[in-house]
């Protein structure tokens, strides 16, 4: 069963979203109505991003500063740091009590928001985001919101991106087309159906296509648990069942039941099929450093995951990509928390802090500008009005300079509103508009909401995922020689499992979800 829910508004309602972001003004200059921002005293927040700084960095700021000034009279400095300072550095920031303002967390920050808001480090945000960013609250349903709880209360604002996993298969169109394939007929509802359709796209070009003989049908062929099994992940590599109907990629199985996938007779299936395909000539298990084969036009296809717009020339002028995506869209708690926006908890000014945090999830404007920078200094917009890079001044000539680019940006609220170029959206937007429908559209399972609480299995969560580690990139990619060998590797692979206890953590989360939903 699909829950439908809305993640935009109008564009005249966000206007008025500003107004609603904040209450009346009050004598004492505490936070008030946002729209008499000069009757607020004046602040200053930090504001911490996961992500490389690029160039502008301090002509971006300056106008940054100029809009918040107006709007809810505050400055803010931006800091940006790779991904590979972000996590040592803002968790002893955190740990030291500092006041590190505005702060994003997630998968691509590399900064954990469980662990973090459970070690006190951010702050709770029920209250601020019932007074000051009630058109926040709207992007998102209450189911949501309530996956973002860690001990009842709100420590993060969600970004609004691809909030859902998508299966999708990206083929060569020039390929297909000269190999009579309809592909408008295909489908990949179950990871079962791949394997044959590729076969026979495999028989059609040795037999119409044999100068491209010595390389495999397809790329990548380690696509990720669980996108082909459409699990819900309470660990990184333990998955348990989603409430998707029908639900036929693993048997047998309910909603309410854990267990370790890498045991079952599904998992034991893809193994296989995974190993045939590569003896087939389907992918090549030894892909990694051959990216020049992407570009080749001798490749069918890459199945994976992700975007819902893809660029005729993806892979330069060699062929004309499209895209299948499957129709089995799901969601999950973990995908809300893996990117985001918290309030330190020792931040001086966290109601100023909400209302800048209402602006980037509500306000093109100022969500454009921290992503693209200023109007014609980084882009412009044609007679057409579409943005576009080229003209502007810090992105003409040899673009020596491309200026301030922060595209996908996860940590910095809501995708969706942003202006970009249709060079990265497609023609009128599509991918953002695809991504806003498959999140409306996916499946919000029984679990959503639940967090592991790990403690009681640290140990045995640190050794099996050693385990798997071990074993699970070789059976994944195919490169065993033969079906005996990989019934024989997966045999061992589940005993050493079954050796660290994993049995243990199928049952503490077993436990713990059956407490959470008695408590629910």
């Amino acid at each position: 069963m699909k829950k439908q829910w809305c993640t935009r508004t109008l564009a005249c309602l966000l206007v008025l979203a500003i107004v609603f972001a904040v209450t009346a003004c009050k004598d004492t200059g505490k936070p008030g109505d946002a729209s008499k921002p000069d009757d607020l005293d004046f602040v200053t927040l930090d504001w911490y991003i996961g992500l490389d700084e690029m160039p502008d960095h301090d002509m971006v700021n300056d106008a940054v500063n100029d809009y918040l000034k107006e709007k809810v009279n505050a400055n803010v400095k931006l800091f940006y740091w790779p991904a590979a300072e972000w996590e040592t550095n803002m968790t002893t920031m955190l740990s030291a009590g500092q006041d590190v303002g505005i702060v994003g967390f997630g998968s691509q920050s590399k900064l954990d928001y469980v662990v973090q808001s459970n070690r006190g480090s951010f702050y709770p945000m029920d209250d601020l985001l019932d007074e000051y960013a009630a058109d926040t609250l709207a992007l998102f349903p209450q189911e949501i919101w309530d996956s973002m709880r860690v001990n009842e209360k709100i420590y993060g604002i969600p970004s609004l991106k691809d909030n859902c996993y998508i299966m999708s298969l990206i083929y060569n169109a020039d390929m297909a087309d000269a190999l009579g394939l309809d592909m408008s007929t295909v489908q990949f509802t179950d990871w079962r159906q791949i394997e044959p359709f590729l076969t026979e796209v495999l028989e059609k070009r040795r037999e119409k296509m044999p100068e491209y003989d010595e390389y495999p049908l397809c790329g990548n062929v380690t696509a990720e648990l669980p996108y082909h099994f459409q699990l819900e992940t309470f660990l990184d590599h333990f998955y348990a069942v989603a409430n998707i109907e029908p639900f036929n990629n693993v048997a047998a199985y309910d909603s309410d039941t854990i267990f370790n996938l890498y045991e079952t007779d599904e998992y034991r299936e893809y193994a296989r099929g995974r190993q045939r395909m590569v003896e087939k000539g389907i992918f090549a298990y030894d892909y990694t450093g051959k990216t020049e084969w992407n570009y080749s036009g001798a490749l069918f296809g890459f199945a994976g995951w992700g975007y819902t717009y893809m660029q005729d020339n993806l892979y330069g002028d060699a062929f004309t990509t499209k895209m299948i995506v499957s129709d089995r869209i799901w969601t999950e708690t973990k995908n809300y928390f893996s990117a985001g926006t918290a309030i330190s908890a020792k931040c001086a000014e966290p109601e100023r802090a909400m209302m800048i945090l209402n602006l980037v999830n509500t306000d093109p404007e100022f969500a454009t500008m921290m992503r693209f920078g200023i109007e014609d200094e980084h882009y412009i917009y044609d007679d057409n009005d579409k943005m576009q890079f080229e003209g502007s001044k810090r992105n003409s000539g040899e673009r020596a300079d491309w200026g301030y680019y922060y595209w996908y940006a996860a940590p910095v609220g809501n995708l969706l509103i942003v202006n970009a170029p249709e060079g990265l959206t497609g023609p009128d937007g599509i991918m953002l508009k695809e991504m806003e429908r498959y999140n409306n559209e996916a499946v919000i399972p029984t679990h959503m909401g639940f967090v592991l609480d790990v403690n009681p299995i640290a140990n045995e969560i640190a050794a099996t995922t050693n385990v798997v580690m071990e074993y699970r990139d070789t059976i994944r990619s195919g490169q065993l020689e033969s079906q005996a060998e990989v019934d024989a590797a997966v045999d061992e692979f589940v005993q050493k499992l079954k050796d660290n206890n994993v049995d243990k953590i199928v049952q503490e989360v077993q436990r713990q979800v059956d407490e959470w939903k008695k408590n629910k």
